[in-house]
């Protein structure tokens, strides 16, 4: 048995060595050159459009303005109710293109859509340095919430710290907004009947409106992972007019306990057309 081990292992490493020497056989083949005209679209992730939107823009730039210069645009994905055009023009001396694409009946609101394009690449140049691509990747949505108001948020418990916030209103949900409250991305939502006295009611809700205790503050811990904000309820919360601020007690949370508990406050309030 010892041999015929031995005969296995050496036929191994010689088949092996076979195949490395035909390596020196296969062919080479280059990549496809950079394509001539650098065309590449702006850099979008999201567009957030008005209630009565019917159309929106997709922009387009080269390195070049030299010459008229007609470009296949290929769809790669939309919905059924958005028309974009196949092709974008650059005109003589001009390094900025733009199409529109039309809206059409059927979208939903607070709704997210996606669509993709790209542009073919004996257009592009994906070696050039720019911030710019040949693939167009975006969401986009239709929704009604304007600025309601603007203020300091204080923020008395995780980083003590603060930053100007805006405030933004639903008419169409009824639901408050604070975009980016404490990072870019993470939205916190609110319901308040707007009574500045003892029959006010103000509570920390999701965005289609619904009731919660705790909610992602947006922060993710680099040790403990993400951060929760739960709701102290049992305390004042609501809008203070004598400090023209709105007060609300959050414990911040994880897995492996609390970072504490605290009144957090959006003060210098400036209402918008109110």
């Amino acid at each position: 048995m010892k041999i015929n081990k031995l005969f296995l292992t050496v036929c191994i490493a010689v088949i092996g060595l076979s195949f490395s020497s035909c390596s020196d056989d296969v062919t080479y083949t280059p990549g496809k050159p950079a394509g001539q005209y650098n065309v590449a679209f702006t850099n979008e992730s999201s567009k957030v459009l008005d209630f009565d939107a019917t159309e929106m823009t997709i922009d387009f730039v080269r390195a070049n303005g030299s010459g008229a210069l007609t470009v296949p645009v290929t769809i790669l994905n939309k919905p059924d109710f958005v028309t974009i055009p196949t092709e974008v023009t650059f005109a003589d001396g001009a390094t900025t293109a733009s199409i529109t694409a039309t809206i059409g009946e059927g979208m939903e609101p607070f709704t997210d859509y996606s669509i993709t394009l790209s542009i073919p690449e004996e257009y592009t140049n994906p070696y050039a340095e720019e911030t710019n691509l040949p693939n167009y990747q975006i969401t986009f949505l239709k929704e009604d919430y304007a600025t309601y108001a603007t203020g300091t948020f204080h923020e008395t418990v995780y980083y003590e710290d603060e930053w100007e916030v805006e405030i933004q209103y639903s008419p169409l949900l009824g639901i408050f907004r604070i975009p980016n409250a404490i990072i870019d991305g993470t939205h916190w939502y609110f319901k308040w009947n707007e009574a500045a006295d003892d029959t006010q009611e103000f509570y920390f809700c999701d965005a289609t409106g619904k009731k919660v205790t705790k909610f992602f503050s947006g922060i993710n811990n680099k040790t403990y992972g993400a951060v929760t904000c739960e709701v102290k309820d049992e305390y004042f919360m609501g809008y203070d007019p004598d400090y023209n601020e709105f007060d609300f007690v959050l414990s911040y949370t994880v897995s492996a306990g609390s970072f504490g508990t605290n009144y957090e406050y959006i003060d210098n309030l400036e209402f918008v057309n109110q």
